[in-house]
């Protein structure tokens, strides 16, 4: 199959890799490209992409009329597009191809209604879409990060000066709302406890920064290319979504065999029950400090999880399989 993956974001998080990913899977056996946005991010997907992904870097202004020619060009079998800023603009008009998406965020309608199919990534999801949605839907997991090389070696708890004896909950994503790292930070500010760091990791980090400088046991850090080696120092993971479309990082965390305390929403509700999951309700603080207590007083060592549900070939196979289904 000849395939074209369009994405307009700027930054470079869950669904940049899933798309680099998916992309890197499928070149060695169809005709992959990426048409992208030119911005500060082509590096990393550069970093993150094969030499048989082709990938077109087109400017912001008349990128309809950029993004149009090279369909024309390719003259695709399937068009994969990643949130809604590109969904919206691709025309079915401009060849015979198929238009399939996969929903990273919140459905809306007029971004996707002329769609022949969605990949959803939970069934809450895919539920809600199918009220309006008149095309088909699929659902498939998404997959943790495939190697855990850290390319350099360096003493990230002296960096950060934490000392060794400390015990360090860790999480990783975005400073926003739905991710509850507001709610996560305050109820450990709190709770002071002795010997206990809490490292947060994510855009828009600036946010909490003001707020919590004089906690020296709060670590608020921006974006990092190389997420893996933080996960290296965290002796537990913690995700406080208020909601999400799925969940990478626990999954990540899961893949680095972590202790994990995390809220259950409509992302993970599917899967989450079987694992070995320290759970909290969402918003409730009261769940989350005594949580926090347990894990700093026990320390629970890591443990190996069944990740067989995640795995990257099989999930990839199923989302081809959608395309010669649509």
């Amino acid at each position: 199959m000849r395939i074209i993956h369009i994405i307009f974001s700027k930054g470079f998080a869950g669904s940049e890799r899933y798309l680099c990913n998916l992309a890197n899977y499928q070149s060695s056996d169809n005709s992959v490209c990426i048409i992208k946005i030119n911005t500060s991010n082509n590096l990393l997907f550069k970093k993150n992409i094969i030499k048989n992904v082709k990938m077109f870097n087109i400017n912001n202004f008349f990128k309809k009329l950029q993004i149009k020619k090279i369909i024309r060009e390719i003259s695709p079998d399937i068009i994969h597009t990643h949130l809604g800023g590109a969904s919206k603009i691709v025309d079915k008009r401009w060849g015979k191809f198929k238009l399939i998406t996969t929903m990273h965020m919140n459905y809306n309608h007029e971004y996707f209604k002329n769609h022949d199919a969605i990949i959803c990534s939970n069934n809450h999801q895919k539920k809600e879409i199918r009220k309006l949605f008149k095309g088909k839907l699929y659902r498939t997991n998404l997959w943790p990060i495939n190697e855990f090389k850290i390319e350099k070696k360096e003493n990230l708890k002296k960096i950060l000066k934490i000392p060794e004896n400390f015990y360090v909950f860790g999480s990783i994503g975005r400073f926003h709302k739905q991710k509850g790292f507001d709610f996560l930070a305050e109820a450990f500010n709190e709770l002071n406890l002795l010997n206990v760091k809490l490292v947060l990791i994510g855009n828009g980090h600036e946010t909490l920064v003001e707020k919590y400088k004089h906690n020296k046991n709060i670590i608020l850090l921006g974006h990092q290319n190389d997420t893996k080696k933080f996960y290296k120092i965290f002796n537990a993971a913690i995700f406080p979504s208020r909601w999400e479309s799925f969940g990478l990082s626990l999954i990540e965390a899961m893949a680095h065999k972590l202790p994990i305390i995390s809220t259950v929403h409509e992302g993970n509700r599917d899967w989450i029950k079987n694992h070995e999951i320290l759970t909290i309700e969402i918003d409730n603080t009261k769940h989350l400090k005594k949580a926090l207590i347990k894990y700093s007083k026990t320390k629970p060592k890591k443990k190996k999880y069944n990740l067989n549900d995640f795995k990257y070939e099989n999930i990839c196979y199923q989302i081809e399989k959608a395309y010669l289904t649509a």
